[in-house]
């Protein structure tokens, strides 16, 4: 049940993606080129949570950081919440960005 859920709350994020995948695909008239991107399609999707389940067990250690702190966490982020709201309520949010986009490099996310 579970599952179908997920499922169900994923499909408008993957559906128009693998629709334009699958459409490519057809479009491309090579079985090959298909197969190759339906494949890279599945790979995008499946890698990060495979990825995820070899690191949960180092997850959850970091999660008992934040489960021993956890009302300092709430307040933190509802703090941080209220100034966004703020900032977006009365026209500063615009300058942040701005500020922030200034200590990245033109093009590029560093990751």
């Amino acid at each position: 049940m579970l599952g179908a859920v997920f499922a169900l709350g994923w499909l408008p994020c993957t559906g128009p993606t693998l629709a334009a995948v699958l459409g490519l695909a057809a479009t491309s008239g090579s079985v090959a080129r298909g197969a190759v991107l339906a494949a890279a399609y599945g790979l995008g999707l499946g890698i990060p949570f495979v990825l995820f389940g070899l690191g949960f067990r180092r997850l959850i250690g970091a999660l008992a950081f934040v489960r021993r702190h956890s009302v300092w966490v709430t307040r933190i982020g509802g703090a941080m919440l209220l100034v966004v709201g703020l900032l977006l309520l009365l026209g500063g949010w615009d300058p942040v960005v701005i500020w922030l986009r200034s200590w990245l490099p033109p093009g590029e996310i560093p990751i």
